[in-house]
C-alpha cells in the first residue's frame, strides 16, 4: 500500500510542477507552486515515519498523469479510502496523511476557485 501512496503523491507532484509551468492564471500557478513545493516534503514525513514504524522497505514505478487538478481530486478520494491501510491504525502516522490529505484539499480549491 506504501507503494500506492509514494507513487500517487509523486505523479500528483509532477502533473502540479507541468502544470505550473504551462498555466496563464497567477492563482493557478501560485497554487501548484505551493503544492508540489510541499507535498513531497508531507510524504517523505509519512514515509520516514512508516519506516521507523514498520521497517524500511518498498518498490515503485513513477509515471505522469496529465492533468493536475484531476489527480489531486482522485488523490483526495484514494487517501479516504484507504486511510486505513496506509496508516495500520498508528496515530502519528494518520496525522501526517491528515496533513497530506488537508494539503490536496486545500490545492484543489485554489485551482478550482481562485482565478
Amino acid at each position: 500500500m506504501i507503494e500506492q501512496l509514494i507513487e500517487r503523491m509523486f505523479t500528483s507532484r509532477n502533473s502540479a510542477h507541468v502544470e505550473h509551468w504551462k498555466t496563464d492564471s497567477y492563482a493557478r500557478h501560485v497554487a501548484l507552486g505551493d503544492f508540489y513545493d510541499a507535498v513531497i516534503e508531507k510524504l517523505d514525513d509519512y514515509v520516514e515515519a512508516h519506516q521507523g514504524t514498520f521497517g524500511v522497505g518498498f518498490e515503485s514505478e513513477l509515471k505522469d498523469e496529465g492533468d493536475a487538478a484531476k489527480t489531486i481530486h482522485d488523490d483526495i478520494i484514494w487517501l479516504n479510502e484507504n486511510r486505513s491501510a496506509i496508516a495500520h491504525g498508528v496515530p502519528a502516522l494518520e496525522n501526517i496523511l491528515d496533513e497530506l490529505t488537508k494539503l490536496h484539499m486545500t490545492t484543489l480549491y485554489k485551482l478550482e476557485n481562485l482565478k
